[in-house]
């Protein structure tokens, strides 16, 4: 059963845009630069919630905490990319990210919700969670999402390959956020 309202926020993009950030940028976050390979998946999500938490301190807004049903709902979506070879918030069975988030009980009990979801894979240097980051924030709903004062919350899935055929070493990220009242 869905909630009386479906609210949801959705963003996508593929990483192919080459941008600089300022010297010392995201210096507390380290294995900002790290490719898939060189460092294990957990580490590529834990750099890049420091990343989009980085962003929103920047501006005053308070840190995301990590939700293990977001992350749950995010890691599936990834895979699910990866594996059948499809980029977009909707799966090839049709489900979206409301979808997925009631399948794993997030919106369960809750009055009222908000949602929304960010995706970027990059190949090479885009692969790593300094580019995904820059990437988002130069696209005006992945930004929108991550710099939404109403969120609380945040689930990340990363693994190691693309959506299409890439040629080169490969990450798939999903990001999804939310607020439950």
């Amino acid at each position: 059963m869905l909630p009386r309202r479906r609210i949801a926020a959705f963003a996508a993009l593929a990483c192919s845009v080459g941008l600089v950030a300022p010297a010392g940028a995201s210096a507390a976050c380290a294995g900002a630069d790290a490719q898939p390979g060189q460092t294990a998946r957990t580490e590529l999500a834990r750099t890049t919630v420091c990343l989009l938490n980085q962003e929103r301190g920047r501006r005053g807004l308070s840190r995301l905490s990590l939700d293990r049903r977001l992350s749950s709902a995010a890691r599936a979506h990834t895979r699910d990319m990866v594996r059948r070879r499809y980029f977009a918030h909707v799966s090839r069975s049709g489900g979206d990210v409301v979808d997925r988030l009631n399948r794993v009980g997030y919106m369960r009990g809750a009055r009222r919700w908000l949602v929304g979801e960010n995706l970027a894979w990059g190949g090479g240097s885009r692969s790593t969670p300094r580019q995904i980051m820059r990437t988002w924030m130069h696209s005006p709903g992945h930004r929108r999402n991550i710099l939404d004062s109403r969120f609380r919350e945040l689930g990340i899935g990363v693994l190691a390959g693309a959506p299409v055929e890439a040629g080169a070493v490969s990450a798939t990220y999903t990001t999804t956020f939310g607020a439950r009242g």
